[in-house]
């Protein structure tokens, strides 16, 4: 009895002993493109932060449409809050608007397609399917 629970304590000890992880470098940098499908008409953009939406392309002649946008978030150090750096180019404009957020930053996007990210592959948020 003792010589078979003595294999299956050795099992346990190397199998519940933690791995090392690696340490998260900083400043932590996020940039994704998203472009539209359709260059005329524009995609669909939505941005959350704290209380306040911005939307892009919902109505045509209120808010037009994206042609591309172009996120960057920047996290700077352990526990601090994240910047969010924001470029969107609408369909009937030949300069971009810039949005400068801080804190919790969500967003929707339809009617386009991610073009560059920094994600590692194979997660759903790299182009291409990669």
């Amino acid at each position: 009895m003792v010589r078979s629970i003595a294999p299956l304590a050795l099992v346990i000890c190397f199998a519940t002993q933690s791995a090392t992880a690696g340490q998260i470098e900083y400043p932590q940098v996020i940039h994704t493109q998203y472009e539209a499908v359709d260059q005329k008409a524009g995609g669909h953009f939505v941005l959350w932060s704290e209380r306040e939406k911005i939307f892009y392309g919902l109505d045509q002649k209120l808010f037009p449409g994206a042609r591309y946008v172009d996120i960057t978030q920047v996290t700077p150090s352990v526990g601090s809050i994240t910047l969010t750096y924001v470029e969107v180019r609408t369909v009937g404009s030949t300069t971009s608007d810039y949005l400068y957020l801080a804190g919790n930053v969500r967003f929707r996007v339809s009617g386009m397609t991610l073009k560059a990210s920094n994600f590692p592959a194979g997660g759903g948020m790299s182009p291409n399917g990669q």
